[in-house]
């Protein structure tokens, strides 16, 4: 079981705060791979990382959620423990 709920998070390039964020269905998390190198030594991704804005339009798009995905906005892939 996964520690961590995944997101795709957009922040503003002048004030740093954040203005987006997507979930990322632990069933879609596999595909997600296949447009991120995970660290070796982070097999759960999660660490926190810095997408380019392809890499967070592909994402987005594997979470069918494309159309809502806003431009200009520094992207990451952040892991938030989940509470149980």
């Amino acid at each position: 079981m996964k520690a961590a709920q995944h997101w795709l998070v957009g922040y503003d390039r002048k004030t740093e705060l954040e203005q987006f964020e997507l979930p990322i269905p632990q069933s879609l998390f596999q595909q997600v791979g296949t447009v991120i190198d995970f660290d070796h030594d982070d097999p759960e991704a999660i660490g926190s990382y810095k997408l380019t804005e392809q890499q967070a339009r592909q994402i987005a798009k594997i979470a069918r959620r494309q159309s809502l995905l806003p431009i200009g906005l520094d992207f990451f892939l952040e892991a938030y423990s989940k509470v149980s």
